[in-house]
């Protein structure tokens, strides 16, 4: 019995995040002696095989308004009240769509008005794109293969780095990088 056409198309939707999940397998999740032995992303594969990332596939505009009841807002918001997710993911579609500049400097921007926002402020945004040049002791860990940004609780982030403490991880970041990251804690 043949089955239904529906369910034999994929979507550019599953290309691309299958397209995210191999480069999280292979390159984010495995081990690399810049990284003390750890993986580049030590939590990427617990958070993928655990279901925790939310990956949407969205073609974001670096100069989306950032309005709070904009389409982009609400889906972080959105995110943000979810306890189902660790992470959100968003992947523009089209790799030619923004420069690695206009990305970051759109990233900082929303670094920014999340912080403004009471309800948002434990939130942090990095990214990550095709032509990255972001480097840590010459490993550039986010070349991705589409433009895109993740969404990671403050909070959450704290606890993962403070578990890693000790484990050579953090043995390569620049002190410019530590800062940003806000360590040292003490």
């Amino acid at each position: 019995m043949a089955l239904p056409e529906r369910e034999l198309q994929r979507t550019l939707r599953d290309v691309i995040i299958e397209t995210m999940h191999a480069w999280s397998r292979d390159v984010l999740e495995r081990p690399h002696r810049g990284f003390g032995g750890l993986p580049t992303r030590p939590f990427a594969r617990a958070a993928r095989l655990k279901g925790t990332i939310d990956w949407q596939v969205h073609p974001f505009d670096v100069r989306d308004p950032l309005d709070e009841d904009g389409e982009l807002m609400t889906m972080i918001a959105a995110f943000s009240s979810d306890t189902a997710y660790e992470t959100l993911f968003v992947i523009h579609p089209d790799r030619r769509a923004m420069s690695a500049t206009a990305l970051e400097a759109f990233v900082a921007r929303l670094n920014a008005r999340l912080a403004g926002l009471p309800a948002l402020a434990d939130l942090r945004v990095f990214e990550a794109h095709p032509e990255s040049h972001f480097s840590i002791g010459g490993v550039l860990p986010r070349v991705s293969p589409f433009p895109s940004f993740q969404v990671l609780s403050h909070s959450l982030l704290k606890r993962a780095s403070d578990s890693l403490r000790g484990s050579g991880y953090y043995d390569r970041f620049s002190p410019e990088t530590l800062r940003a990251l806000g360590l040292p804690r003490e």
